[in-house]
């Protein structure tokens, strides 16, 4: 016995632990390799200011992990302070939308609604709406349960940054017990909070137009917006299980897509607009994703990695492991 506690308190010493992923807005090596990358040159605007407060919008990587029973997302790229958004689907469960209803009214102005009539890739189909945006002050996140909403009973959560306001680097959550979305009136739905980062200092990465991007630009880039969400309020996906996600670039209105999307859209290609060919329609009704080559959305099976015991927590229970032995 005492020769199995020393080896465990050897193994202990040498064994590192398990890397966590700091929700900041940059990307961390546990994500591992993209499981998106920009295909397309930005057409609202290359991002140059390296305080992060300028103009300038793009979508470069996907990333996402399951860890300790969170999904956690990494979208590398930028944001510009005018109240442009950053939309994620998520598909995580049985049923969801694949055209989407444009009853489900929330958001400043309801403009959620101008969503209606949007069209998915076949296999696609959306249960939640987190959306991320900022006006030069806090950033801002909300997280949507379209999935148990209707009309008039909409379900979301709200919540600003509380670290770095008017920066270019900033922090924050959305609270189960915080602030319901504007239009929500179906109230909160969250049961944990949702963390969010958000660092928009790149300016590398893909660069203006609607062509080809520079080879390899757009996995260099390690910064952008980051959240994580407890599984248990996206539907419980089991292990094993496949969560999809689009994510998307566009105005504040939500009537007018860039040519940004994850995964990305074949070149050469500009922007969507609102009805796939670049015009302004009012609404989002006329893109249907299908007219495009391959999937805009990408795709992570749920592994759940969990927090092993640290090496200080190893060699503890190895020193109380000998102590026991000796006091017989």
């Amino acid at each position: 016995m005492r020769q199995f506690v020393l080896g465990c308190l050897a193994l202990a010493l040498c064994a590192p632990a398990m890397a966590n992923i700091n929700v900041d807005g940059t990307l961390d090596a546990s994500y591992g390799a993209p499981l998106a990358v920009q295909t397309v040159q930005t057409n609202f605007g290359d991002a140059s200011d390296p305080a992060g407060l300028g103009g300038g919008g793009e979508l470069d990587a996907g990333y996402a992990k399951i860890w300790n029973n969170r999904l956690y997302v990494m979208l590398t790229g930028n944001i510009e302070p005018n109240f442009n958004k950053v939309s994620v689907f998520i598909d995580s469960k049985a049923g969801g939308e694949n055209v989407l209803d444009g009853s489900l009214a929330y958001d400043f102005g309801d403009v959620s609604s101008n969503f209606g009539g949007l069209t998915f890739d076949t296999g696609f189909e959306a249960d939640y709406h987190l959306f991320g945006r900022w006006g030069g002050g806090n950033f801002e996140v909300d997280i949507v349960d379209r999935s148990a909403s209707s009309a008039g009973n909409e379900f979301g959560n709200f919540g600003a940054a509380t670290s770095g306001s008017g920066t270019g680097i900033q922090s924050g959550a959305v609270l189960a017990g915080g602030s319901a979305t504007t239009g929500a009136d179906g109230g909160m739905f969250l049961t944990q909070d949702v963390l969010f980062g958000f660092n928009n200092t790149n300016t590398a990465g893909v660069d203006g137009g609607t062509d080809v991007p520079p080879a390899g630009a757009a996995e260099l880039v390690t910064t952008g917006l980051e959240f994580s969400v407890d599984l248990a309020d996206i539907g419980s996906p089991a292990e094993g299980d496949l969560i999809k996600i689009h994510a998307v670039y566009g105005n504040g209105d939500n009537n007018y897509h860039s040519n940004q999307v994850l995964g990305g859209l074949m070149a050469p290609q500009g922007n969507l607009g609102g009805d796939g060919g670049g015009n302004f329609t009012g609404n989002l009704a006329g893109i249907n994703f299908n007219q495009f080559e391959g999937d805009q959305f990408f795709s992570l099976r749920v592994v759940n990695e969990v927090p092993e015991p640290s090496s200080i927590a190893l060699v503890v229970a190895g020193l109380a492991g000998l102590a026991y032995i000796r006091r017989r």
